[in-house]
Formats: C-alpha cells, sequence, structure tokens
C-alpha cells in the first residue's frame, strides 16, 4: 500500500533558479509510503543514478516503495518499527536483499539481530548492512524510528 499525501515529515528540495541562485522547488509532507508488515517505511528520495547530474532534475519518485535501490543509484528512508504490543511474542524472521544499507538510529531503541549474534542500537548508532541476513526487534515502549540509506549490492 503506497500513500504519497500522508507523510507526517517534511521533505524540502533545494534547486536554482533562472539566475543560478539557491531557491526552495518543494516543501511538502508528500513522501511515497509503505506499510510491509507491521513497519512504516517513508521514500525521503530516490536517486536513479549516482552521480546526480543537475540537467537530469530533481523530482520525487512516485508509485511503490521497493524496497532494492534502483541499480546504478540510491535511495534515503525513514524506517520505523513499532514496538510488540502486550503479550505479543516476536517471531524471527531473518531477511535481506541485494543492497548495501547504511542505517542509523534516530529515535528508540532497536535490537538488529544477525545469524549468529545481536547487536542494540540506541539513538546516533550507526550499523553498515552488506546484503547481510538480519530481523529487526523493537522491545522498546516508543517506535523506534531509523534514517537508511541503500545502494546497490553485486555479488
Amino acid at each position: 500500500m503506497t500513500d504519497m499525501s500522508t507523510s507526517k515529515n517534511r521533505r524540502i528540495v533545494v534547486g536554482t533558479d533562472p539566475q543560478g541562485r539557491s531557491v526552495v522547488l518543494s516543501d511538502a509532507r508528500d513522501m511515497a509510503e509503505s506499510h510491509p508488515g507491521k513497519v512504516a517505511i517513508e521514500e525521503v528520495w530516490w536517486q536513479p543514478q549516482i552521480p546526480f547530474r543537475p540537467e537530469q532534475g530533481l523530482a520525487s519518485r512516485a508509485g511503490e516503495v521497493e524496497i532494492e535501490p534502483p541499480s546504478s543509484g540510491a535511495v534515503v528512508r525513514l524506517l520505523s518499527v513499532p514496538p510488540l504490543s502486550d503479550g505479543q511474542e516476536w517471531v524471527l524472521d531473518l531477511h535481506f536483499d541485494d543492497a548495501l544499507h547504511v542505517i542509523t538510529l534516530t529515535s528508540g531503541a532497536l535490537d538488529i539481530v544477525l545469524e549468529t549474534e545481536e547487536v542494540s542500537l540506541e539513538v546516533g548508532d550507526s550499523i553498515v548492512l552488506p546484503g547481510s541476513m538480519h530481523d529487526l526487534r523493537n522491545l522498546g515502549q516508543v517506535p523506534a524510528t531509523f534514517v537508511y540509506t541503500s545502494f546497490p549490492l553485486s555479488r
């Protein structure tokens, strides 16, 4: 399910005017959202190709939020993991995709469960997952939110 109009977060895109001066091109709460399972994903930016070339123009991507980044680009997203409900049991769901994820926790606390160990993240902590098997677990009382940037991974 994708919704382009209900984002609680704001995205401001800066570009240049005809004289080459920096200006705000858009200021809106219009990020594409997806809710796979119990998590909430908001796509801050989809960059189809790196390096970015200004002549390509700036535009947010519409449509479905796909997990894997574009084959020659990158994505920047916000992801929120809700806490377990009272009496709810956490079930391991190890998964991976062909992307390098750089994750920084911005609120709450989150466990990254790997095949052989677990890593507990606190606000400000970062983790790099290069196509690694993992799962996310929030045993706290509030949603855990992180910003992540994903790049394609070639195996």
